[in-house]
């Protein structure tokens, strides 16, 4: 692989980002809480399932912590329902608000893009987002993409998550009455046919759109960069001769191969190389 020019541009990171987003701050006025419910039925410690209270009561203290400029201990009371197996978008939410305020980009950009695979639409998630990586060291122009995926994509994630569960249910429920109906009853009414032809095909549609989102299915797997500069590689190796150009802390990279404790990742620009596992945490 032929040696590549940097793929970052120089200077302080809050000095030039700073002017060029005047008049942009942070969405935080309300810290976030409404999808916490179902996040919580999903704690699998038992301790914390016995007091259901605690938890809830756990993320109002952080969000409290944090709207008193006690940013650390917020994300100290929030990483500890994270850690415990708490899974809600809302928690992604403020724990990224939390290290920005830290100043730690590379770990806000993580729990945003966690936010954002549950809240692709969430204007607040795409704002807070967008002005954390516009303050990274990086400058990284993505390559055009192709429409299909992009239109893939967004029929997938169309329909919301809790409704998609509920077409699903009322589809399957719909097949099997009318599937008994025709199977027992002596005289099937005609329409019974259309009713099972009609739910099978929602069920069929939706259900693999469902299983599709739930387990990741045709999705790249991504990570961000932790660490404040990583070298890139040509192969996995720690060879200084092999470096290609480096990239820090907050840059997005999509993870195409493995190999023992490298990565081969590929930059939004199409850049491709090998970083160390540890430079960097899946979204």
């Amino acid at each position: 692989m032929p040696p590549a020019g940097p793929a970052t541009a120089g200077g302080t990171p809050v000095g030039v980002c700073g002017q060029r987003l005047r008049g942009q701050r942070l969405r935080d006025r309300h810290l976030r809480g409404r999808h916490l419910a179902a996040g919580l039925a999903g704690l699998q410690d038992a301790r914390a399932l016995s007091d259901a209270a605690a938890p809830a009561e756990r993320f109002q203290e952080g969000n409290r912590l944090y709207q008193a400029g006690d940013y650390r201990g917020a994300l100290d009371a929030w990483l500890g329902l994270f850690e415990e197996g708490l899974d809600s978008a809302d928690l992604h939410y403020n724990i990224g608000n939390a290290y920005f305020k830290l100043g730690e980009l590379g770990r806000a950009i993580l729990f945003y893009e966690r936010a954002r695979l549950e809240l692709p639409g969430d204007e607040n998630v795409r704002a807070n987002l967008e002005l954390a990586r516009s303050l990274t060291a990086d400058r990284i122009t993505p390559l055009p993409g192709f429409w299909v995926p992009r239109v893939v994509t967004w029929a997938v994630r169309l329909v919301p998550r809790g409704w998609l569960i509920a077409i699903v249910t009322l589809g399957y429920l719909a097949l099997a009455s009318a599937l008994l109906h025709r199977l027992l009853a002596r005289e099937p009414r005609p329409w019974t046919g259309r009713v099972a032809v009609t739910s099978a095909a929602l069920t069929l549609v939706f259900g693999a759109n469902l299983l599709i989102r739930e387990f990741d299915i045709g999705r790249a797997e991504r990570g961000v960069i932790l660490r404040t500069e990583a070298a890139v590689q040509s192969a996995p190796s720690d060879d200084p001769s092999l470096q290609l150009f480096t990239i820090h802390e907050g840059a997005v990279v999509r993870i195409d191969r493995r190999s023992d404790a490298w990565l081969e990742i590929v930059l939004e620009d199409g850049k491709v190389g090998w970083v160390r596992a540890g430079d960097l945490e899946t979204i």
